[in-house]
């Protein structure tokens, strides 16, 4: 068993931490299948429920994102203060079985409560995550561990594309079923009842995962007060505020890439939307995958050196690749060309997102690391999964008022975004430097 230098306290044995990680990389993936899946049924939702664009708009944004972001501080503070795998489990229960409510919803109103449910629900797992594999982990291996949780993301994504398309082509040819009870059941709201049952096996993998010892540098166990927390958070301001707003300028492309990169494959080169959502899930998982992990272990490498800001560089590197593939995707003459151009992007966007959580865990004592990772994680989602898009379809609208320079909308956004990451990079190295090791 591996001890911790500083506190003496034993860290958990390679295979025991391993597996609980691998259990969070299942509920990661999961969550991100059931918040994607929304938007493979876009077309048959319009239809039964009589709702609009603006309205699925509102689904997939407003009541998800808001709610999803807005409690990720308090249930950091939860977190920080109680036993996180319980949390974790809780959370996962609560987000399937609003998922598989979303598919007994008759109408707009019932379909936008059960999708706050899910983000009410996943607000709970990436705080208490962060904060448990800081706790298995000593912290030059704790890139890789929370690479592999950040892999989910793409996976999730991915998957939600491939399998999603071949989900609602199966059971759209078995026409409106009659439960008992429920009544009838329409073939896109039996995708939501297939996709909210991996969720219910994953809450049995996490009660088997052992809640590890707390490893602080303080005297007491004790849990922090909120005027400690916030007058840690007030005292390095200038730390957090630089390392939230460079990753969320980062983020922005990859969130741009998630929402518009298959329209902009169908609108410039006419690839069909099954096949462009088939290669969009395919790069998705092999491209941002392999780019999170790569990154995740070139970040340890760094730190196993003795270089401190070793995650912050990953940052860095990965903005200054990112500018040049952003910048020419709306000139590229051909679809192969965009394809793996779009690769790239997804390789690099996804490099720096397990030394995100790994660079927080390094400055954070850890008595207050989940409610730290909750702020990163609202930015992250503000910035970057929430307005980043929203630029780039309005700039489509109201600048170039032509559905075929979606890529130039693309280009525009992701690399001015790319670009303030790097800055906020640079800004961020010196106070990232001068904080205490926590």
């Amino acid at each position: 068993m591996i001890r911790d230098n500083e506190t003496q306290r034993p860290w958990p044995r390679v295979a025991l931490a391993w597996y609980a990680a691998a259990v969070l990389f299942l509920a990661y993936t999961v969550a991100f299948i059931d918040r994607a899946i929304l938007s493979i049924l876009v077309e048959p939702m319009r239809r039964d429920l009589s709702i609009n664009d603006t309205q699925v708009g509102l689904l997939a944004g407003v009541a998800f994102v808001i709610f999803y972001v807005g409690l990720g501080v308090p249930l950091g503070l939860v977190a920080d203060r109680w036993n996180r795998k319980r949390l974790i489990t809780i959370s996962i229960v609560f987000w399937s079985a609003m998922t598989a409510a979303c598919g007994l919803a008759r109408t707009f109103g019932q379909l936008f409560v059960a999708r706050i449910g899910v983000g009410v629900g996943e607000a709970g797992l990436s705080p208490a995550s962060y904060s448990l594999i800081a706790d298995l982990f000593p912290s030059n291996r704790r890139g890789a561990p929370l690479g592999l949780y950040n892999a989910a993301i793409y996976l999730g994504s991915g998957l939600a594309m491939i399998i999603g398309a071949a989900v609602v082509a199966r059971v759209g040819h078995a026409g409106v079923l009659h439960l008992a009870v429920i009544g009838p059941v329409r073939p896109w709201q039996t995708v939501f009842f297939v996709v909210a049952l991996p969720g219910f096996l994953v809450a049995l993998l996490m009660t088997t995962v052992r809640e590890p010892v707390r490893h602080t540098h303080t005297e007491t166990d004790e849990r922090p007060s909120l005027g400690e927390t916030f007058s840690h958070i007030r005292a390095q301001a200038r730390l957090y505020l630089m390392h939230f707003l460079a990753f969320g300028f980062l983020a922005a492309p990859s969130s741009i890439l998630f929402l518009w990169a298959r329209p902009f494959l169908t609108r410039r080169f006419g690839i069909a939307p099954a096949d462009a959502g088939y290669w969009m899930g395919l790069l998705l998982i092999v491209c941002a995958t392999t780019g999170m992990m790569l990154g995740s272990t070139f970040a340890d490498v760094l730190q196993s050196r003795g270089i401190r800001d070793g995650t912050i560089r990953v940052g860095l590197v990965a903005s200054i690749c990112l500018i040049g593939p952003l910048a020419v995707l709306g000139a590229l003459p051909t679809a192969q060309l965009a394809l793996c151009d779009i690769g790239i992007m997804l390789f690099f966007g996804a490099s720096a997102f397990g030394a995100a959580p790994a660079a927080l865990q390094l400055v954070t004592p850890n008595r207050i690391r989940a409610v730290v990772s909750g702020l990163y994680l609202l930015t992250l989602n503000l910035v970057g999964a929430t307005a980043a898009p929203a630029i780039t379809g309005a700039l489509t609208d109201y600048v170039f008022h032509n559905i075929a320079e979606t890529g130039w909308s693309i280009s525009i956004v992701g690399s001015i975004s790319a670009a303030l990451a790097a800055m906020f990079f640079l800004l961020l190295r010196r106070p990232f430097l001068a904080a205490p090791s926590a």
